[in-house]
């Protein structure tokens, strides 16, 4: 079954590349319309997240900003297709020799990303950098083999989630790479509050950041109206250090996920709203 699958995702592919780049944008965007109005549980997430955000927009306005969303986030995931080419031609890095200051320290860097515009092209700085990240194996092997072995022609470190991830970036924090790790999702961690509601935000790259005395950044891409797209980088973040290494943790990810939120308050159509943040589907189906 997954060898099918393998081999239909390798004909869709060299069936998209026979297009230019804007059509395959195009299709991107009728795909993601499409997956709005019938993945309807996706919808109705994405729909209740920027009720909960914005409840000062009306309806309409929100609405709009879901397809928006969901159609850069159809853009950002095709490109993958053709990701050499795309990060070669088409992405931008602002303020890289602010990066470059901060890593000639001697330290390595610690950055929090962000799920918002065309989140993969953050990897331009693979250019100037080697590059350390976390992520799931995919389900099915050949695809997860596809995955890992485009990465390898970058400066990247794909470590797979698994019981050695900590020991493996340890090595990598050791060796002064940059570790860069989305900070934005729900998953366990502190409690917190993001967008006037509480809810659990990931603590690992501030336990890094702090452990290991470890300069922070916050990395957040936006896909343009052209299909280009540019990656950004705050300047670095100060983190709060007491006697109480619980309690620091917990108040810097409050303030890692403040400032990320005043930056998805700026870009709203290039987050991800269809990832339940809030764990708000439930209490819509019992409406």
């Amino acid at each position: 079954m997954y060898k099918l699958q393998y081999i239909v995702f390798k004909f869709f592919r060299w069936l998209l590349l026979l297009f230019p780049e804007k059509t395959r944008f195009k299709f991107a965007e009728m795909l993601a319309i499409l997956g709005y109005k019938m993945i309807k549980k996706r919808r109705l997430i994405a729909l209740a997240n920027l009720e909960l955000a914005f409840p000062e927009k009306t309806e309409n306005e929100r609405k709009r900003i879901a397809i928006e969303s969901y159609k850069i986030m159809s853009k950002a995931f095709l490109s993958t297709l053709w990701f050499e080419d795309y990060l070669k031609n088409s992405v931008a890095i602002e303020d890289l020799d602010k990066i470059e200051k901060i890593k000639e320290r001697g330290q390595g860097l610690a950055v929090a990303l962000i799920h918002m515009g065309n989140m993969e092209a953050n990897l331009k700085a693979t250019e100037k950098f080697k590059v350390v990240t976390v992520a799931k194996t995919q389900r099915n092997p050949y695809i997860d083999r596809f995955i890992t072995e485009s990465r390898k022609k970058l400066n990247l470190i794909l470590i797979k989630k698994s019981k050695q991830t900590s020991r493996e970036l340890l090595e990598q924090i050791e060796a002064k790479n940059v570790i860069a790790l989305f900070s934005d999702h729900r998953d366990k961690g502190a409690n917190i509050e993001f967008f006037g509601a509480e809810t659990v935000s990931p603590t690992g790259i501030i336990n890094i950041a702090l452990k290991h005395n470890m300069p922070l950044v916050i990395g957040y891409n936006v896909m343009n109206r052209d299909n280009t797209s540019t990656t950004y980088f705050t300047n670095e973040i100060e983190l709060e250090r007491t006697d109480s290494f619980k309690d620091d943790v917990k108040n810097n990810t409050q303030m890692l996920i403040s400032k990320m939120e005043r930056i998805i308050i700026n870009y709203p159509n290039q987050w991800m709203w269809f990832h339940d943040r809030w764990k708000l589907y439930k209490k819509i189906v019992k409406k």
